[in-house]
């Protein structure tokens, strides 16, 4: 599953749908699964993907998200404001990068290039010290729809960390990631750029062709 292959890489540990150790148990994904649609009051908004893992969609939008095997760390949302399904998100917090994924059907779809814009000065708010950095790595474009991305070092804590942007129009719906991880070298930056951009390529990639589950 390639998206699980990348968020073992993003967390630069074992894949984190690995076999428990022996002696180790964990529920069932499916159970963990519902129990985070029922969490979230997102019932009929996602379904479950029976993989064997910790996996849901969001029906409307073919958005997947994989969590990993005992669900923590991850999170449904749905956000007021559009019809309910039409604003949703999938959350992941771990101890070494955080992401989150939007799937949003907004009445007229914004331009790329105002929701970036728009989205970069909110982590400006947040982080006055924030500053735009160049591309070390970009999403492939061939055969995916038009996409726009920003990334900025800042601190947290006193602390450095990469965070990005991504956005894309797929049909209807608007696809965006915010993606931060600690950068304490160029060299963290770099890879947290990558994983992040990897990331998104891997989202569009299931929501153009999905696949057969």
């Amino acid at each position: 599953m390639l998206r699980a292959a990348l968020l073992a890489f993003a967390l630069f540990a074992a894949p984190a749908f690995a076999d428990p150790l022996e002696g180790e148990l964990f529920a069932a994904p499916g159970s963990i699964a519902t129990g985070m649609i029922e969490e979230a009051d997102a019932i009929g908004v996602f379904d479950i993907i029976h993989n064997g893992q910790v996996s849901v969609r969001h029906t409307a939008s073919g958005l997947r998200c994989d969590f990993e095997r005992d669900g923590e760390g991850g999170r449904l949302a749905l956000f007021p404001g559009l019809p309910r399904g039409d604003d949703v998100a999938c959350d992941y917090d771990y101890d070494n990068f955080d992401v989150t994924l939007y799937a949003s059907r907004y009445p007229g779809p914004p331009p790329l290039d105002g929701l970036l814009a728009g989205s970069a000065q909110a982590i400006r708010h947040v982080y006055p010290d924030a500053r735009a950095i160049e591309p070390a790595y970009d999403v492939d474009t061939q055969g995916m729809p038009p996409h726009r991305a920003a990334r900025f070092l800042l601190t947290k804590d006193g602390i450095w960390y990469f965070s990005s942007v991504h956005i894309a129009q797929v049909g209807e719906w608007t696809i965006k990631q915010r993606y931060s991880a600690p950068a304490e070298s160029a060299d963290a930056a770099r890879q947290a750029d990558l994983a992040a951009s990897l990331m998104f390529q891997a989202t569009l990639s299931e929501l153009v062709t999905p696949p057969n589950l």
